[in-house]
């Protein structure tokens, strides 16, 4: 079962969620409690090995042809890179397992925009900026955390002015992009919501930040979360959304993954994101982490999800989901039967050709004053 250490019953959450709890003892960044055993067994190493295995023979199934799964098995390149997938790979990411969770049938009717990696914009760029403009004062001042921090939006454009064309640099490659065309507006957007991201991750780790922490996307230590495929050229990408680690990688496990939210957000999906980026880390890693670690960094707050059996199965359910629908679109596309009908379908741009978001929308008491009532 999957356990959330909560300290203030107070805290914010939603309804049946637990409370987001406040953040751990500085003397023990990684959320350590000595007195809880490992909730997975101490062959993390073996238990990841095996997360790889069960799924990949999964997705295996999904995918690829029947005579061509036996290869897939058995980690050769077999003869075909994914045929229920034409027209796109898909990228299995946490809005993508959100959006298959929410409304399976949307989902499905994105197209190769809604299934593949979004490509940069200012709200899908800020954290990644975030994350590597806070990495650059790190590596530039030693040793760490002796210095102040600037603030928070000098230092995102600070990084940005530095920043120089270079292909296959993810989003600094953007950024310059966008740098050289003059595009004022997005830049602006772009740094803003950068500078919120570092707010709020320094807010709720302190700084100086936590002995062992690494942050995601790269630099010296090569603290890098790669995509995971269940067997190469698969037309699948389980990408992982965390944003630092806490702890080496050892073949202990005895480390965190750290999933930062500039706000408080749904709780509601609190476990689920855990589980998605639980497994995600698993696989891209090899050991299976000992918790996660989600902030919301405008209460300045963290809850701390352990890892479990219970947790992997549910992060390993919602990556094959979002390959189930993605398998399914390309066989009948959008269904509208399908639909599962919430306030989200007052903004669908396919509302108009659902009957069941339009009756549910249409429901008693379901509008008041021109807006859903929930």
């Amino acid at each position: 079962m999957t356990q959330v250490t909560a300290v203030d019953p107070a805290a914010p959450g939603a309804a049946g969620d637990p409370p987001l709890a406040p953040a751990a003892p500085r003397c023990d960044p990684a959320g350590r409690d000595p007195a809880r055993r490992d909730p997975v067994g101490r062959d993390l190493v073996g238990r990841a090995e095996r997360l790889r295995h069960d799924l990949a023979t999964r997705l295996t199934a999904l995918v690829r042809p029947a005579d061509d799964a036996g290869a897939g098995e058995r980690g050769g390149d077999g003869g075909s890179d994914g045929d229920a997938l034409a027209g796109g790979d898909v990228s299995v990411g946490w809005h993508a397992a959100l959006a298959v969770r929410s409304c399976a049938a949307r989902y499905r009717a994105g197209g190769e925009e809604g299934w593949g990696f979004p490509g940069w914009s200012a709200p899908t760029a800020a954290a990644a900026v975030g994350r590597a403009a806070l990495h650059r004062h790190l590596d530039d001042d030693p040793p760490l955390g002796i210095h102040p921090l600037p603030h928070p939006l000098a230092l995102v454009k600070d990084w940005m002015r530095a920043t120089r064309p270079a292909p296959d640099r993810g989003v600094a490659e953007w950024v310059a992009d966008r740098l050289e065309a003059r595009d004022a507006p997005t830049l602006a957007a772009t740094a803003a919501g950068a500078a919120r991201w570092v707010a709020g991750f320094v807010r709720v780790l302190g700084w100086p930040l936590p002995d062992g922490l690494a942050l995601l996307g790269g630099g010296r230590d090569g603290a890098v979360l790669y995509p995971w495929r269940p067997w190469k050229r698969a037309p699948v990408a389980v990408r992982s959304g965390a944003d630092a680690r806490l702890g080496r990688v050892t073949g202990s496990g005895d480390f965190a993954v750290v999933v930062h939210r500039p706000t408080t957000g749904a709780d509601g999906t609190l476990r689920d994101r855990a589980a998605f980026e639980a497994t995600a880390a698993a696989l891209s890693i090899g050991v299976v982490p000992a918790r996660v670690v989600v902030t919301a960094g405008d209460a300045g707050e963290r809850a701390r999800v352990d890892v479990d059996e219970a947790l992997l199965d549910a992060g390993a359910a919602l990556v094959e989901d979002v390959v189930r629908q993605r398998v399914i679109a390309t066989e009948r596309g959008f269904a509208a039967e399908d639909a599962t009908p919430s306030a989200a379908c007052r903004r669908c741009d396919l509302l108009a050709g659902c009957g069941p978001g339009r009756a549910w929308l249409d429901g008693p008491g379901r509008w008041r004053g021109g807006l859903p009532s929930r």
